[in-house]
């Protein structure tokens, strides 16, 4: 059994001027169409979204994100319409960009199970864009079982990573007696490659970063192009990862960079990552 998975940071709206709300997001057409052409061609199994935004007038819906300005679900309803059906699970952290609920998504081709949300950060106010909720799931794989899979936008490890990487640790691990046979952290850590946040996730080799298993060599490719909030005046980095639990019966066997003009038009100011997993 195969298994695709991808993470995209969709940069909440922030890839056309923005002086006007709506009419930013409806700019956007052209990179919801683009990822879900990418999804649909490639049939992509599993998406984790980072920096989903929805227009923070629009009404909440419950479950949460099924407004129609929320970028994931705009995604998920155009894959919908071409008749790839698509479960969906987010939540949202903060206000971002002043106008901008800034959340987590993931979709899955094949059932969710035991999905959650919760904030990792010590702060959990809406108006601090440094709160940090993010999103789990069971992803119930066929002739697998369940893949547990946390999609997260954490802070920078001189403000706030380590903690709200001790909180998701011990959330995952209270999460693992449902049964899962395999456990995946997906999204924008905020943590280069090299330095010491990320080494604090890989150092005991609990988990492996899946892209350094294939591609030592690019230790040091960066998932973006130029300077980025939060990276300014620094050189650009590798700060989007997956890293799964070692010894868990699956095995990446490609992993490549998606959305970098190479392989399917940019669509935001980070590079998406595809991996694909044999499951034992």
């Amino acid at each position: 059994m195969n298994l695709s998975l991808l993470t995209l940071n969709l940069h909440t709206y922030q890839q056309h001027p923005r002086h006007c709300s709506f009419e930013t997001m409806h700019q956007h057409e052209r990179e919801v169409h683009i990822i879900a052409e990418a999804i649909a061609h490639l049939g992509i199994d599993v998406i984790c979204f980072q920096e989903v935004g929805e227009y923070m007038h629009d009404p909440i819906t419950t479950p949460y994100g099924e407004s129609p300005s929320n970028m994931a679900f705009r995604i998920c309803n155009k894959l919908r319409h071409w008749g790839h059906w698509y479960h969906i699970h987010q939540d949202w952290s903060h206000i971002g960009f002043q106008r901008w609920r800034e959340g987590t998504a993931i979709l899955s081709r094949y059932p969710m199970r035991h999905n959650f949300s919760t904030y990792v950060s010590l702060d959990h106010r809406k108006d601090n864009y440094m709160s940090r909720n993010i999103t789990t799931s069971c992803i119930d794989v066929p002739w697998f079982g369940l893949l547990h899979i946390a999609n997260v936008h954490l802070s920078w490890g001189h403000h706030g990573f380590y903690e709200e990487y001790h909180n998701l640790k011990n959330l995952i691990n209270s999460r693992l007696h449902f049964g899962v046979r395999g456990d995946l952290i997906v999204g924008d850590f905020n943590a280069p490659a090299g330095e010491h946040a990320y080494n604090h996730i890989v150092g005991n080799r609990e988990y492996v970063d899946q892209f350094h298993e294939l591609h030592p060599h690019r230790f040091y490719e960066p998932s973006y192009r130029g300077q980025i909030d939060g990276w300014k005046n620094f050189p650009p980095k590798r700060i989007d990862h997956i890293f799964k639990r070692n010894g868990h019966p699956m095995q990446v066997k490609s992993l490549d960079v998606i959305f970098n003009d190479d392989y399917y038009p940019i669509v935001s100011d980070h590079f998406g990552y595809l991996a694909r997993f044999e499951m034992f």
